[in-house]
């Protein structure tokens, strides 16, 4: 499904980073995570990336920064192209400390790092580019890939150096943004309760869930999570929970040959026939028009990698 190019690497095991221009034919991620920073520029097509029960729409001059050990996937519709850079704090900033890894989105690494602060606003907000930022970015990006990897005198510092003016130049065209997202995030821990939330969801997407059995999971009240889940992703917990069901449902009919039936039952639907109305809804085709579609389209990817 993949096209990759300008992929290659920098530093031993304790430094990474990685730049690279990407092809994705439609079809579903399913949600993983990895240890290190990732930073996506969409040049074409459509990307849905979904952090849990969030989602969050891309299209040609959006950013996506997703952080490390985030639970993440991405529902690719047609053909995208973007540009992706990934990398560690080790090699960012390597004069910080070991644990500074680990402890990220803490406000002293911030302080050292305002580069990374992209990364802790992402789930709360939509970094669209105008033209003209959008342009700028592309030609720091393709800077980085076309010294990827290279050998020459400097080159790591270069791209060091490039990495981090690319991120801030983030941060300058979005920062009342990002600033009053931080402040939030820090603010009675409420993106980490969402946080935990999502993962009791995601665990859970069988069962007949409530707000009352997640708030008890939680250690708050309802009216609590509640007030702090339209606060901090402008969703109620109904809506958090339906789209959690449906991303797991998209994967269910892609990546196994379950009945619809079946997926709906796992994904915490026990009707059939609603299931099948909200996905319609959802994705305007029903659950076996999207398995035939995206079938289709893997198929049709895999032929074409053969072929050349």
């Amino acid at each position: 499904m993949n096209d990759l190019s300008a992929s290659a690497t920098w530093g031993d095991t304790a430094e990474y980073f990685m730049a690279r221009q990407e092809s994705h034919r439609g079809g579903v991620f399913p949600v993983h995570s990895h240890d290190h920073f990732e930073a996506l520029l969409i040049l074409s097509g459509r990307r849905m990336q979904h952090y849990g029960s969030s989602e969050i729409e891309a299209n040609p001059g959006s950013l996506i920064f997703t952080p490390p050990g985030l639970r993440h996937g991405a529902t690719i519709v047609g053909h995208t192209a973007s540009l992706s850079i990934q990398f560690n704090l080790k090699f960012l900033h390597p004069e910080l400390p070991a644990d500074a890894q680990r402890l990220w989105s803490h406000p002293s690494t911030l302080s050292a790092a305002p580069e990374l602060l992209p990364f802790v606003a992402q789930k709360q907000m939509r970094y669209e580019c105008d033209p003209c930022l959008t342009e700028k970015l592309q030609g720091i990006w393709t800077s980085l890939i076309e010294r990827n990897g290279s050998q020459s005198l400097g080159a790591e510092q270069y791209a060091r150096a490039q990495l981090s003016i690319l991120l801030l130049e983030v941060v300058e065209a979005f920062e009342s943004e990002i600033i009053e997202v931080a402040e939030m995030e820090q603010h009675e821990g409420a993106s980490d309760k969402i946080d935990e939330l999502r993962q009791f969801i995601d665990a859970n997407l069988a069962e007949r869930l409530s707000i009352h059995e997640a708030a008890r999971h939680l250690a708050i009240s309802s009216s609590c999570l509640a007030a702090r889940i339209k606060r901090v992703t402008g969703q109620t917990f109904g809506e958090l929970l339906l789209k959690a069901r449906l991303q797991h449902a998209r994967e269910l009919l892609i990546y196994t040959d379950r009945r619809v039936s079946q997926v709906a039952f796992e994904c915490g639907f026990d009707d059939h026939a609603y299931f099948s109305r909200r996905f319609r809804q959802d994705l305007g085709m029903s659950p076996l028009e999207f398995r035939r579609r995206q079938l289709s389209e893997i198929d049709l990817s895999a032929i074409s990698a053969q072929r050349h």
